[in-house]
């Protein structure tokens, strides 16, 4: 039984009420005086503290401020790491239903590189839905030649915001999986890196918004990948696809594996978040469609085969509160391994040292990254 079990609610008041009634029935009875004065005194006591343990259930579920046992028994350490969710196994194996990219249709022979010799490309790719352009990095595995008829798989690497590709590329995304690649621990990748807000200067959450609004959702879950696959000798299996981001763009990669999981297997969340959070001024959905976007009761009602790796910290007030409802729901064949760090905020420090960790485990998890 876990700790956001509604079974947990009910077992406490039914024990709560059961000593309540042996209290005012004075049950048991005994000659000695001094045994039924110490038996009332234990009885209460006893039921003070299931009271207490009550409303401390009722107050975990309303805010979660443990997800798990193991996240209240360890939350005076450093950090804890906690399993929700079924396995990788049921993740990987599961039988996911929609298109995936099996109907991209290649348009001929891959377009000459834009900067030949260099690992890392830069483009600017068209939004018809939205009349824009958004800059796409796309960082190459050593040799990578385009003749070549070998396919790779695909990490699709989302920024923050404010920000663009170029600070994902200064974080140590690139680097430690050229270091796990060198190790032999990840399958040399192709990292595909799209400006998530286009404009630039909205922030648009990755939803698609109304007629005449930002469809980003529609843009980073189709037309990216359709784009990678005319332009790169890439895989098309779920298992060879996986969003990695980081604040706004964890959100953004949560949102896109688990609502799109016949494109992506798997996501790397570090320091995200599991509802959007609109700038002001800005809200394309409104309090009637948020449920489309509502990944805590997506993964209550309906949990896609999604492997992720979360990570979260209890001084993150943007990030801890719905990672930490998140993780208390999702259940089989949604498959989740967290980290909650004890201290730190919604910064690039605390998130950063952790990133070799999210790549290791993405290279052992989805097949397509296995070395």
């Amino acid at each position: 039984m876990e700790i956001t079990d509604v079974s947990l609610l009910v077992l406490l008041g039914l024990v709560a009420l059961a000593l309540f009634g042996l209290v005012v029935a004075g049950v048991p009875r005994f000659h000695n005086v001094l045994a039924v004065r110490a038996m009332r005194a234990a009885q209460v006591l006893l039921l003070n503290l299931v009271v207490v343990a009550l409303c401390g259930a009722v107050l975990n579920d309303q805010y979660v401020f443990y997800s798990s046992w193991a996240d209240m028994f360890g939350s005076r350490a450093t950090q804890v790491r906690l399993h929700h969710g079924g396995t990788a196994h049921q993740a990987i194996a599961a039988q996911v239903a929609g298109p995936g990219l099996s109907h991209v249709v290649s348009l001929g022979p891959l377009p000459p590189l834009p900067q030949p010799g260099s690992r890392l490309q830069t483009y600017n790719v068209v939004d018809h839905r939205s009349d824009a352009q958004g800059q796409v990095l796309v960082y190459l595995p050593v040799g990578y030649d385009p003749t070549s008829s070998r396919t790779y798989p695909v990490v699709l690497g989302l920024h923050g915001f404010p920000g663009g590709p170029q600070s994902f590329v200064r974080l140590s995304f690139l680097k430690s999986i050229d270091s796990l690649t060198a190790e032999h621990r990840f399958a040399p990748s192709i990292v595909v890196i799209p400006r998530i807000d286009t404009p630039s200067t909205l922030d648009t959450e990755c939803v698609n918004g109304a007629a005449g609004q930002q469809q980003t959702d529609t843009w980073l879950s189709q037309d990216i990948p359709a784009w990678t696959l005319r332009h790169f000798h890439v895989r098309t299996d779920r298992t060879s696809w996986a969003t990695v981001g980081y604040s706004y763009g964890a959100w953004c990669a949560a949102s896109l594996a688990l609502r799109h999981p016949d494109v992506f297997g798997a996501a790397v969340l570090l320091q995200g978040y599991f509802r959007p959070d609109f700038s002001a001024g800005y809200d394309p959905l409104g309090k009637a469609s948020l449920h489309a976007y509502d990944l805590i009761a997506l993964a209550r009602r309906d949990p896609p085969p999604v492997a992720m790796w979360v990570l979260t910290s209890r001084e993150d007030s943007l990030s801890y509160p719905t990672t930490s409802k998140f993780l208390s729901v999702a259940r089989p064949p949604l498959d989740i391994v967290a980290t909650v760090l004890a201290h730190g905020g919604h910064r690039a420090a605390v998130f950063d040292p952790h990133i070799p960790d999210a790549m290791a485990w993405l290279g052992q998890t989805l097949p397509g990254f296995h070395a």
